[in-house]
């Protein structure tokens, strides 16, 4: 009963990508950017569907398993990103008509700039695809008890089919269907969840949690054990401006966001679409955190993690507080949000493939070799939160600055641009590695912003000397 509503999903979405194949792909433009048609209502939606993935979906819920509501932040810090993105680059950037972030980069600096934004970006892409297939595979493993490799396979393939087919069309109007199953998805599950646990007075008194019994009866923060209130919204301390940080220049570099609103019909609708799924988000967000705190009180037994996130905790209270239908209805939910993430990210990656790295390869052929490489990784590396914070440093943090400054500050060079990119995602690094982000408690993207701009500054003042 599980697999029946899973496999209708799956049906529907491989109609769509034949429907789309079929009447609307007519050019590359199509295949990419839907012809630059879209309105309101299908980019608002699509927006909102791409940023609800694995991170914000399983990783937010198992976070809230430890840390209460306060987890609720890793998806409205995107509602935060999405707020500035929408009055400063978005009607810039659809004004220019452009086809990816990186393009941009090389009209502004260069051609060398060009190519190592559309290197990393590439990078980002393929370590954020994975993050999603794996978390697509590890649902399916639940749902059917094959291996997590082929179940991750399988997943893969899916998401392949109907972008392969689609394009931007296919990907669109999926992304609105599963924004509509997972609203009413996650819904459904808190007010079941409530009803289960009969009542808010629980929290107060959580069951213990495996691997960290030392703490007590109590919410905290796994990674650095300090203990909190559970309705404290701010509980996460800096990793809130951590995930704040890591979602505003998410959205202004992720070519997955940004194929998004340059497939508008224009500027304003582009600024509108934003706004619209910023607000859609913040509903969901708080749902999501509460579905993880419900399932500390139903499923206290699950096993010990290292990081932030329980990665079981929100598949294990679908598995015991639903009947078996029920259950596979919200699953093809939780599937559909990853999988509206992937197709997203795979069209992305392709479009930098093809337009910025220039390889003389058919679109389809691009996005098919992406596709494999990220499935690759996502069996050798399974991780969640902690690699899209990864993906962060070492991207969309390092195109901050050439990208804001590029448009804001017409004395930025090259060289600068240059440097914040390369240099900016090692000091990110260095900062983890070394261990100063536990010394300091400051989230480790908070300090490589600032730097990114610090560099440009730095090697560009002589310049600004030169010409004053």
């Amino acid at each position: 009963m599980y697999l029946l509503p899973v496999f209708l999903y799956f049906a529907c979405l491989i109609i769509i990508g034949e429907i789309s194949a079929r009447k609307r792909i007519k050019s590359l433009d199509d295949f990419l950017l839907a012809g630059r048609k879209h309105g309101i209502f299908i980019t608002s939606g699509s927006l909102a569907a791409t940023v609800i993935g694995a991170g914000s979906t399983i990783g937010a819920a198992g976070a809230a398993y430890y840390v209460g509501i306060s987890a609720a932040w890793y998806l409205l810090s995107a509602c935060v990103g999405l707020f500035i993105l929408a009055f400063t680059l978005v009607p810039i950037l659809r004004r220019m008509s452009l086809y990816t972030i990186p393009e941009f980069i090389g009209k502004r600096y260069g051609k060398r700039a060009r190519y190592i934004a559309s290197l990393l970006c590439v990078i980002a892409l393929i370590l954020f695809l994975a993050a999603q297939f794996y978390a697509l595979g590890a649902i399916f493993y639940q749902l059917t008890g094959i291996s997590l490799k082929l179940a991750t396979l399988i997943g893969a393939t899916l998401v392949i089919f109907y972008t392969l087919r689609g394009g931007a069309w296919a990907v669109h109007l999926s992304d609105n269907l599963q924004l509509f199953i997972i609203i009413l998805g996650t819904l459904f599950l808190c007010i079941l969840g409530f009803k289960y646990i009969e009542g808010l007075k629980v929290f107060d008194s959580p069951p213990l949690a495996m691997g960290f019994e030392g703490l007590g009866r109590k919410w905290f923060q796994p990674v650095e054990k300090y203990t909190v209130n559970p309705w404290n919204i701010f509980g996460l301390r800096s990793t809130i401006l951590g995930w704040i940080v890591m979602s505003t220049t998410w959205h202004f570099t992720m070519q997955s966001t940004a194929q998004r609103f340059l497939s508008t019909k224009d500027a304003k609708t582009a600024k509108k679409s934003c706004l619209v799924s910023a607000f859609i988000l913040i509903p969901i967000s708080l749902s999501i955190a509460l579905t993880g705190m419900i399932a500390r009180m139903v499923c206290p037994d699950l096993p010990p993690v290292e990081g932030l996130s329980q990665g079981e905790a929100l598949p294990a209270l679908i598995r015991e507080i639903l009947p078996p239908f029920l259950g596979g209805l919200l699953l093809a939910a939780l599937i559909a949000t990853i999988m509206s993430t992937c197709d997203s990210t795979l069209l992305g990656a392709s479009s930098v493939l093809l337009k910025d790295l220039h390889l003389n390869l058919n679109i389809r052929a691009l996005t098919l070799t992406v596709e494999s490489v990220a499935m690759v990784w996502a069996i050798i590396f399974p991780r969640l939160i902690q690699l899209l914070e990864w993906t962060a440093a070492i991207y969309c943090v390092s195109l901050s600055a050439p990208l804001i400054l590029g448009i804001y500050w017409p004395k930025a060079t090259e060289k600068g641009a240059i440097a914040a990119m390369v240099l900016t995602g090692i000091a990110a690094s260095a900062w983890r590695l070394l261990g100063i982000e536990s010394i300091t408690e400051i989230h480790f993207l908070i300090p490589a912003l600032a730097f990114s701009f610090l560099i440009m500054f730095i090697l560009d003042l002589p310049s600004r000397k030169r010409t004053s």
